[in-house]
């Protein structure tokens, strides 16, 4: 091993580190980068390719749509659209053991499908969820795998963040990962409607069925309430995924288009003022900020990386083993999900994307099927201890008697089905390829 590649180890080893002892990720990567990028490249390299580099970061239109899906993500927070959902699918689930549970992910999932950010997800899904299961007596560790889980669901469908963010540094397409993404986001969500309803059945008391009179609403109003709070977010859906599809748009484009459905519909439900406008623009705010930075230290922290090297060591490291193709592919997904135990997926989306992609295609693995395979085992990441970022977003909004214990009991099962889900993609690639094979065929 040469120096600069020495240099790379030691960088990636003091990157996690750091992360682990609670350092900001982006001040990390961005000082990681700028600090070693003077020891191994020197100040006339690093004054060259950092401007570079960062300037073709500001220009990639790409990623103006992630302050644009956030925006829209907390429009819908604000327009109380998910309250009127939450409570017509309640009552349509009502009379099941688990039915709050799974009115809950029924609608996580629609609501991931119109924000796509983590946080806004969890927080959202958990002030509406959280005290009516807890106030019924549900299960603890339940209720916080629930939200969890139904959170982490809008960083699969569409439109993610996560996808938005490696589409551009794999080369691949947006839109094509948007549809590829459709099928196994779904998938997942039944899988875990089916896990409530088996534990429930099992453990009654997990799950208490809703008080009759709370339910005994006659059909036609229960039909009309549950219509009317699905065809806003399912507007919102169309907006974004049918422009893309239909041609109208480009993804980055038409994230614009979802932000004015947003608009449309608080106008709609008469909550078009300055004060949600503008409240839910002060509400995107920190999070685009967060995620920019990470993006910006991460470029930071690759440039030095690939320039010292970095690439070449890890390559030969998941060669050296004579695995075989599948053998490399697990070990590569193996290794994200490690990494995702202790660092910000932006980051390791900026890290460790410039690596593989070139080596999915040497390997001979489809790039869109491997895309969908290494973003789920992200997403597992996110509520994997040490470092369970849907946990820690739960803590901060949960009653002072759910502690962490319940939290990490009840997210084992869901993480178990997520790597159930990340086995079907890899035994059935069709699953990831049946949409966007459909959706852009010729």
């Amino acid at each position: 091993m040469s120096y600069p590649e020495f240099l790379s180890v030691l960088m990636l080893f003091l990157s996690v580190f750091g992360i682990m002892i609670g350092l900001p990720v982006a001040f990390v990567l961005m000082g990681l980068g700028f600090i070693f990028g003077l020891i191994g490249i020197g100040v006339a390299g690093i004054g060259y390719m950092y401007p570079i580099n960062v300037f073709g970061l500001g220009s990639d239109f790409s990623f103006l749509a992630v302050p644009v899906f956030i925006f829209m993500g907390t429009l819908m927070v604000r327009s109380g659209i998910t309250d009127k959902l939450y409570g017509s699918i309640h009552i349509l689930m009502g009379s099941l053991r688990g039915g709050l549970a799974m009115a809950t992910i029924m609608v996580a999932t629609l609501f991931g499908a119109c924000t796509g950010v983590i946080g806004a997800s969890i927080v959202g899904i958990g002030l509406l969820a959280l005290p009516g299961m807890l106030d019924r007596g549900y299960n603890k560790p339940l209720v916080a795998g629930t939200i969890c889980t139904g959170g982490i669901l809008g960083m699969i469908i569409p439109p993610s963040i996560l996808l938005i963010i490696y589409g551009p540094m794999a080369n691949l397409s947006i839109a094509r990962l948007f549809f590829a993404s459709a099928v196994p986001g779904l998938l997942l969500s039944a899988l875990c409607l089916i896990y409530i309803y088996i534990a429930c059945r099992i453990k009654p008391d997990w799950g208490p069925t809703l008080p009759p009179e709370e339910r005994n609403i006659p059909v036609g109003r229960l039909m009309t309430m549950l219509l009317t709070s699905l065809i806003p977010p399912l507007f919102l859906i169309l907006a974004v995924l049918g422009a893309i599809f239909f041609g109208v748009a480009a993804p980055t484009e038409a994230a614009g288009t979802g932000a004015i459905g947003a608009l449309i519909l608080l106008a709609v439900y008469g909550k078009l003022t300055w004060k949600n406008v503008t409240g839910a623009f002060f509400d995107a705010l920190p999070t685009v900020a967060m995620v920019m930075f990470v993006i910006l230290g991460a470029k930071f922290f690759t440039i030095t990386f690939l320039n010292l090297g970095g690439a070449d060591v890890i390559r030969r490291f998941l060669l050296s083993f004579n695995l075989g193709p599948t053998g490399v592919l697990f070990l590569m997904l193996f290794l994200a999900f490690i990494m995702g135990m202790f660092m910000d997926f932006i980051g390791i989306l900026f890290i460790i994307t410039p690596i593989y992609a070139p080596l999915v295609e040497s390997l001979g693995f489809d790039p869109l099927w491997f895309g969908m395979l290494f973003c789920l085992t992200l997403v597992v990441s996110l509520s994997t201890p040490p470092f369970a970022y849907a946990i820690f977003y739960l803590k901060g909004i949960a009653p002072p008697d759910m502690d962490l214990l319940d939290m990490y009991k009840g997210i084992v099962p869901f993480v178990i089905i997520e790597l159930i889900m990340i086995g079907l993609v890899f035994l059935f690639p069709k699953i990831a390829l049946w949409l966007p094979g459909i959706m852009f065929q010729g």
